[in-house]
């Protein structure tokens, strides 16, 4: 049974459909790839995120300092993809106490969420476009809880000394990029007549803001200005919290419906810190988020099957490389959809997912000289009692990864998040809100059987979003992350192979091809130009039975790698990131 409609079902135009795989705006353009090294290094997905961090960093702040810096300027300048009005994860390496943090900020669902949120009076999953512009795909915003939380454990400059660039931004207007310029017109072609509030901050007179013109948000001003000075207690409990429950309410009223957060969720929104998840690959040891996260599991799996398989063959510059990496990251997803939701409800088998004699068993049923479609789910020890159903794919992009390194030796790799393009397109004081809720299965129970990720009360949805920080020995050597939704894992996967087995220069890494797959075919990227690109690669692929689809992706790769006593940064050029470094 399908529980999502793909969102190529919408009825668009062919030219304006959204891909369901990675619906942010693509950007393919000829600008040059955004490098730099230095002792300290900020890696985000604008210019002007980037400068502000670096001047966070040079003022003395630590790597903590910059990612507050970094999100609340991407608040402003970059809403249709992360902000204070979504949910994030930190993995914070502190050098002092030589330890790894891991921080939960994801949404939350409400205390009084229900399993049929997402059907419709006859029972039928609703189209995932309809859901994602509810008043119930909005969950709990847990970022500034993050940001709070992470500043007042690592931060070294004041809390509201942070905020000061995303608010003189924010007051006094910036130059629209053209990628927020095509997020708008996005988000106008999927829907925004529900949001009186989003059409008349982003599309004044039905018309998108002119590129030439300051674009200025003084609502979202005024909301950081009192964060800045109330911090998260401003946000749950203060103005800020209330305002964004008025506004909720009214749109309640309006619909004659009761299906969103209340205060009482807002006040009582809490961070988790969690224990990282962590496997050797080959000599390093690569960490991420673990669950209400499926990214990292997927991740380390992937990492963990194609680990095991490339023993066995030699060289890895091969088809058959893309081959095993292809095999390996559908394996890795069949393991996801199945087995991860949020442990608060479900024990997730996390040691039996990432043993080495699960994804050795896992690497078995790899076929050299065949590709293999849909995939079962595996059985780690752990899981035997669980009674699962496996849920397909979920949709969302709308995602936003920083990685700073600081002088004094902390590594930060943060993934924040609204899910779709303008989250809901729900705007409360400024601020974009979420629909994460949406990446909740939209049926709860199978012939039977429970959805691992089903919708409940208080529980966090299942998210893709990959933070890694790898290690040579006990030193952080690469931090790195991306946005895309499903697809997050399969960026970053790919991404390491290059890197730590092939060597390539950060810049490479962030450029080269990418593979992705669904579970009955392989996607493989299109170059600028929309010609197949690496065709050698797309007729290897076929004659091993791979199902193949050319396509564009949406990643949004953020690197930092430590080599000859410095780091090296570099951001996907497919977005509009930027590397910038302190010598």
């Amino acid at each position: 049974m399908r529980l999502l409609a793909p969102l190529l079902a919408i009825a668009l135009p062919v030219s304006a459909q959204v891909n369901w795989r990675s619906p942010e705006a693509v950007q393919y353009s000829d600008r040059k790839i955004s490098t730099a090294s230095g002792h300290a290094v900020v890696v985000t997905a604008n210019p002007l995120a980037s400068d502000a961090a670096v001047a966070t960093l040079r003022e003395g702040g630590t790597a903590m300092d910059a990612i507050v810096t970094a999100q609340t300027v991407l608040t402003v300048v970059e809403p249709q993809s992360s902000g204070l009005g979504g949910g994030s994860f930190l993995l914070y390496w502190d050098q002092k106490k030589k330890r790894l943090h891991a921080l939960d900020g994801r949404e939350t669902a409400s205390t009084h969420a229900k399993e049929d949120a997402w059907l419709n009076s006859a029972g039928k999953p609703l189209p995932w476009l309809e859901a994602s512009r509810s008043l119930s795909a909005i969950g709990v915003p847990g970022t500034t809880a993050l940001l709070w939380e992470g500043h007042k454990r690592f931060g070294n400059l004041t809390w509201g000394k942070n905020f000061e660039e995303s608010i003189r931004i924010a007051r006094d207007g910036f130059i629209p990029s053209p990628r927020f310029l095509r997020s708008i017109s996005l988000a106008k072609r999927i829907g925004v007549s529900h949001s009186p509030s989003f059409e008349s901050l982003y599309l004044p007179s039905g018309t998108t803001p002119s590129p030439s013109v300051l674009f200025q948000n003084k609502d979202l001003a005024a909301t950081l200005s009192r964060i800045a000075e109330g911090g998260s207690e401003e946000f749950y409990r203060g103005k800020t919290g209330q305002t964004l429950i008025n506004d909720l309410e009214k749109q309640q009223n309006k619909l004659k419906v009761v299906k969103t957060i209340t205060s009482e969720d807002l006040s009582n929104y809490q961070i988790h810190e969690r224990k990282p998840i962590c496997r050797r690959y080959r000599k390093w040891r690569v960490c991420s988020i673990p669950p209400p996260s499926g990214g990292g599991i997927a991740v380390l799996q992937s990492l963990g099957i194609y680990e095991a398989l490339v023993k066995r063959s030699s060289p890895i510059r091969t088809i058959r490389h893309w081959h095993l990496l292809a095999e390996s990251l559908r394996l890795a997803d069949a393991d996801r959809s199945h087995w991860v939701g949020d442990p608060i409800d479900w024990p997730v088998p996390l040691k039996g997912l990432l043993s080495n004699q699960y994804l050795q068993k896992r690497a078995n049923k790899i076929k050299f000289d065949t590709a293999t479609f849909s995939p079962l789910h595996g059985e780690p020890k752990g899981g035997e009692l669980l009674n699962l159903a496996s849920q397909p794919r979920t949709a969302g992009g709308g995602t936003s990864h920083i990685v700073v390194a600081d002088s004094q030796g902390n590594v930060a790799s943060y993934t924040g998040s609204v899910e779709s393009v303008f989250g809901s397109r729900y705007i409360s004081g400024g601020m974009t809100l979420n629909n994460q809720l949406t990446d909740f299965s939209f049926i709860s129970n199978i012939s039977g059987k429970s959805v691992a990720n089903r919708v409940g009360p208080n529980k966090r949805p299942m998210s893709s979003m990959s933070p890694v920080i790898v290690f040579h020995g006990e030193r952080p050597v690469m931090a790195i992350g991306s946005p895309g939704g499903w697809l997050i894992p399969h960026y970053v996967t790919n991404a390491l192979v290059r890197s730590l087995d092939f060597k390539l220069s950060a810049k490479e890494v962030v450029s080269r091809t990418h593979l992705s797959v669904g579970p009955r075919q392989t996607y493989l990227e299109l170059s600028k130009d929309a010609s197949p690109s690496n065709e050698p690669i797309h007729q290897g692929l076929t004659k091993l039975g791979h199902k193949i689809k050319s396509t564009r992706f949406s990643s949004g790769l953020a690197l930092i790698h430590w080599e000859n006593g410095i780091w090296h940064g570099a951001a996907d050029p497919r977005r509009e990131g930027k590397a910038k470094a302190l010598p």
